[in-house]
């Protein structure tokens, strides 16, 4: 019997690091500049701190998908963040898909895609497509796929070089519509939807937010204000790093 999947962050990174297998070599010196390591390094945190302080300014502060961005930012106390979600199957096909992680609410799904620190990254010719795709067949009522980079768009896609973000995501859509037997008018109503679905922020602007964030934060108990600077610290020590720039403290 398959067991089931772990549920806490590290769990889920450790298994999905496991897949590597000979690469995970690469891992030795802590994962220094992997997107998978430094994702859940910063997610985890993000999901601790008080949520709409920290995580809904980082979502607010997004590019595009404005008012789904609005309505998301301030649901997410009780919203369930996850690393790298179980696949996701679209609908009559045999493609699957696996976000790097997810935000869950009763009315909203959140997939995050997001690329490492280095600036030469780039996404697979038709993994923005999948992944909308993905998303558009979730029933509930907002989606949003939030895409975390190193630098602003245009993005490197393969076999495609630099193109705009919005580009990027109908690149194979087309045919990945056909193959789930979507009709010619659902192409052009996905299409449309991608500026009102897709957003985009750097990890250099998550670090300035979680900073200007733990800043203001308003905290009278000498404890709390502790934990609060201590999980703030480790979002930007972790991007410093990864982005080969020293921790200050």
């Amino acid at each position: 019997m398959e067991s089931a999947s772990p549920v806490s962050v590290i769990g889920r990174l450790v298994d999905e690091l496991s897949w590597a297998g000979s690469s995970i070599r690469r891992l030795r010196n802590g994962g220094r500049g992997d997107e998978n390591v430094l994702t859940a390094e910063v997610m985890l945190l993000l999901s601790l701190l008080p949520r709409t302080a920290f995580l809904g300014a980082v979502i607010l502060a997004a590019h595009g998908a404005e008012k789904t961005r609005a309505l998301l930012a301030t649901d997410l106390e009780q919203a369930t963040v996850q690393m790298f979600p179980d696949e996701i199957t679209i609908p009559r096909t045999g493609v699957r898909v696996q976000p790097d992680a997810a935000i869950w609410t009763d009315s909203a799904a959140v997939l995050i895609e997001a690329k490492g620190t280095r600036t030469a990254a780039q996404f697979q010719k038709t993994q923005l497509a999948r992944e909308y795709l993905a998303l558009m067949t979730d029933s509930r009522k907002h989606k949003l796929l939030l895409v975390i980079m190193a630098s602003t768009p245009p993005v490197r896609i393969q076999s495609a070089g630099r193109i705009d973000l919005f580009e990027g995501v109908t690149i194979g859509l087309e045919e990945l519509c056909s193959a789930a037997a979507l009709t010619a008018s659902d192409v052009e109503h996905l299409v449309q939807a991608i500026p009102e679905t897709v957003c985009w922020i750097t990890w250099q602007e998550i670090r300035s937010i979680v900073a200007e964030a733990a800043a203001t934060y308003p905290c009278i108990d000498a404890s709390l204000a502790g934990t609060l600077r201590r999980l703030t610290q480790g979002v930007t020590d972790a991007i410093d790093w990864h982005s080969g720039a020293e921790a200050v403290r």
